[in-house]
Order: C-alpha cells, then sequence, then structure tokens
C-alpha cells in the first residue's frame, strides 16, 4: 500500500516542480531567482540538490511569492497532495492545513533531532522518511538514515516563516533519490 500511496503522492511532483519554476520566473532579484531557476532545472533533469543549494534560496520562500499564503491555488492543491491532505478546500483552508502540517513535521523534526536517529528502529526510521515525502520501502537502512539525517539539518536550521522552503523540500529531496 505504500508504494501505491507513494504512486499517488509522486503524480502530484511534476506540478509543484512547474509551479515552483513558473513562480521563480515572477520573482524580482535576479541573483536569488536564478539560483532557484537553477535547483528546480537540475531537480526536473534528474539530478538530486544538496542543502546549501536549498539553504541559498531561502530568504525567496518566506514573504515573497513562494510564502505558504502567497502562492498561487493550484500550487497550494499540488502541495496539499505531497502530504496527502485533501485539495478540494477554499483556498484559505488549504494553506492553513499545509502550514499546520509541515509546522507540525518540524516539531517532530526538532523532537527526533534532540532525540537522535540512533533510537529509531529501522520501522520508525522508514516511517519517518515515508512521512516527509521519500518512499523508503526500497531502500536500505542506511540510505534511510543519510536522506533523513539530510533532511532534518535542512528542517532544523529553517524558521517558522520559512515553512514553504520545508513543504517543497518534500518535493525537492525526494523526487530523484534512489529510486527504485
Amino acid at each position: 500500500f505504500l508504494d501505491a500511496y507513494d504512486c499517488i503522492r509522486r503524480d502530484s511532483y511534476p506540478d509543484v516542480l512547474r509551479s515552483l519554476a513558473l513562480a521563480a520566473r515572477s520573482l524580482p532579484e535576479p541573483q536569488p531567482r536564478e539560483l532557484l531557476q537553477q535547483l528546480c532545472a537540475q531537480v526536473q533533469g534528474g539530478a538530486q540538490p544538496n542543502l546549501a543549494q536549498l539553504l541559498a534560496v531561502r530568504s525567496l520562500f518566506s514573504g515573497s511569492l513562494l510564502a505558504l499564503n502567497r502562492l498561487r491555488v493550484d500550487h497550494v492543491r499540488a502541495l496539499s497532495q505531497v502530504l496527502f491532505l485533501t485539495p478540494h478546500l477554499p483556498a484559505f483552508l488549504l494553506r492553513h492545513r499545509l502550514r499546520s502540517h509541515v509546522l507540525e513535521i518540524r516539531h517532530l523534526d526538532r523532537a527526533l533531532q534532540h532525540l537522535g536517529l540512533g533510537q529509531l528502529s529501522e520501522e520508525e526510521l522508514r516511517a519517518a522518511c515515508y512521512l516527509r515525502g521519500l518512499n523508503s520501502t526500497h531502500l536500505g537502512q542506511a540510505e534511510c538514515r543519510a536522506w533523513l539525517e539530510q533532511w532534518l539539518r535542512l528542517s532544523c536550521e529553517l524558521q517558522a516563516s520559512e515553512a514553504s522552503l520545508l513543504a517543497h523540500s518534500m518535493v525537492l529531496l525526494s523526487l530523484n533519490y534512489s529510486q527504485p
């Protein structure tokens, strides 16, 4: 069932990337805009972004056109599907639910960082990855741990106002990660 649900989630990944690339073109500042466009092109081309690339564009995701409360409705719907949230709600409810779920994951990340990944069983490790967008059913425990460590470094670095970047990272970090 996890594979079937992941297929549903992955169906929305191209929409999220397209919406992100489209929104990037509308950004006023040339240097961060170009970095984000390169990041989108890289992921669309099959590459895996690194933490430094994501952190380099973090300022774009709070207060600009890429903040959760400013995204286009179709963009919010696609992100909602990544989190298995129903996309069939009014825009203000979609945004509220998306933000709430992303911030809940961020709180869980902080607790997990404090606890330490070594405390997780293999099943808990896989569930933590799956919750954050990575289908871990076909990955080894070391791959899951490496991905989750990268995710936690990003999540614990971001502020609540950068929740949009965390939501997008569910796609950016998992789309090309060791596909089965």
